[in-house]
């Protein structure tokens, strides 16, 4: 059986047994500034995902030197390209979570975490939502064997060019 993922224990549980956290994260002039509506990363995540941004950072700017390299001659097709051209990175935390950051062309350095769930009988039994959409949801789900993805912003990563380190 596959273990209950983080976000689905947390959900189920009265008690949390690892706290969201918005930990400070640096690397040299590199900062991550946390997205204000952000729930954070469980506390067990914070190691793994410092690992990722601090790995991802001398990628970033051969990568945006790609997406600006994007310039077609068809008027029409450079502009859907260049509105919409980013580079998508994930690094597997575990079987279930995903870090991914997305670069886009103007240079937003954007973190995300993704989990997948597989969504049962057995949790459906303890889900305990009582009525809206919510429960015509898990009425859906039921008799099913689904994954479901639950994903939330983290924040952007930023050059601090002011300081000197």
């Amino acid at each position: 059986m596959v273990e209950p993922s983080n976000f689905i224990r947390d959900f189920l549980s009265d008690a949390s047994l690892n706290p969201l956290v918005k930990p400070e994260i640096t690397f040299g002039n590199y900062f991550f500034k946390w997205d204000d509506s952000s729930l954070g990363l469980y506390s067990d995540e914070v190691t793994k995902f410092k690992g990722f941004t601090k790995n991802v950072i001398p990628h970033l700017e051969p990568l945006m030197n790609a997406i600006g390299a994007l310039h077609p001659k068809n008027g029409a097709l450079k502009k859907m390209l260049c509105d919409r051209a980013q580079f998508s990175i994930g690094d597997k935390y575990n079987s279930q979570i995903t870090f991914i950051l997305n670069i886009d062309n103007h240079g937003s350095s954007v973190f995300f975490r993704e989990e997948r769930i597989r969504f049962n009988d057995e949790m459906h039994g303890k889900m305990q939502i009582n009525c809206g959409p919510g429960l015509v949801l898990l009425d859906k789900l039921k008799g099913f064997d689904n994954r479901v993805s639950v994903k939330w912003k983290l924040g952007e990563l930023l050059f601090d060019r002011s300081s000197r380190k």
